[in-house]
């Protein structure tokens, strides 16, 4: 058993184009708490989002252009609502979740491949959350 630190109902909004992986990412999600959103895929816009109310983001990058998931990303940490959203961005392909590393990292957001290992996934989601209130507490102090 994975235990996470979330409080009940916590909502997760998971944006994927599989809907094999959403249902899996739902079960998971569900297995620790969490009260999956889900979306078959884009458009997804930061008020829809903050109208949620998520506290978790599993977001698929897709192939090809990275360019929209990082402009989403960069308006969720503009926004004082969405700033500190876990955000956990998965794809199938590795070569580009490996070149855009470092904005996802700078963006305080965790990369998963898939397939991933059921491990990977709730350390990623640990990973998130943990990232998340480490910032929180270093912009209060």
């Amino acid at each position: 058993m994975h235990e996470l630190p979330i409080r009940s109902n916590s909502r997760a909004i998971i944006v994927d184009y599989d809907a094999a992986t959403t249902d899996l990412i739902a079960e998971l999600l569900m297995s620790v708490g969490f009260m999956p959103l889900c979306r078959s895929a884009w458009p997804i816009s930061v008020a829809c989002i903050e109208q949620a109310q998520a506290q978790l983001l599993v977001l698929d990058l897709g192939l090809g252009c990275p360019n929209p998931v990082l402009a989403l990303l960069g308006e969720l940490r503009r926004n004082a609502t969405t700033r500190a959203l876990p955000v956990i961005v998965n794809s199938t392909d590795d070569r580009l979740l490996a070149r855009i590393g470092q904005a996802l990292r700078d963006l305080s957001c965790v990369a998963l491949a898939k397939p991933f290992e059921l491990d990977d996934f709730f350390l990623s989601v640990r990973l998130c959350l943990d990232l998340v209130a480490t910032c929180n507490d270093a912009s209060i102090g």
